[in-house]
């Protein structure tokens, strides 16, 4: 399996339909978003800078992998404070590959998620 920076084409009788993976990134983050749970589609700051400075994808916090014709996606996110993590995980999962398949007609064959984090609860202002 390798990571793939190449873009979806996909030919009609009127032409070719190009989606470009920054497409198919932006609607995986959205539908990351809509989770109830979920916090913060991206990765850390750490691993951020050093994708920047190493001149590495990882933008939004999704990874798109080629296999044949299908795709893995890997999502990184960061989770409320006292969620279920196994639920919120598993509906992001669910989420992102309709999403995705109902958006640009692809196959999603995996779904990786990786929690990175949990948010801390909100502190209390002391009276």
């Amino acid at each position: 399996m390798k990571r793939d920076s190449s873009d979806r084409y996909r030919t009609t009788e009127l032409g070719v339909v190009k989606i470009n993976n920054n497409a198919i990134i932006t609607i995986a983050s959205a539908a990351a978003m809509e989770v109830k749970g979920v916090c913060r589609v991206g990765r850390g700051i750490g691993k951020t800078i050093y994708e920047i400075l190493m001149r590495r994808g990882g933008k939004k916090g999704v990874k798109i992998y080629a296999m044949e014709n299908e795709l893995k996606l890997i999502v990184y996110i960061t989770v409320e404070y006292g969620v279920d993590i196994a639920r919120v995980a598993d509906e992001v999962q669910e989420n992102v590959k309709t999403a995705v398949e109902r958006m640009t007609g692809l196959i999603v064959s995996t779904v990786d998620v990786i929690v990175e984090g949990v948010r801390p609860p909100q502190s209390v202002e002391k009276k």
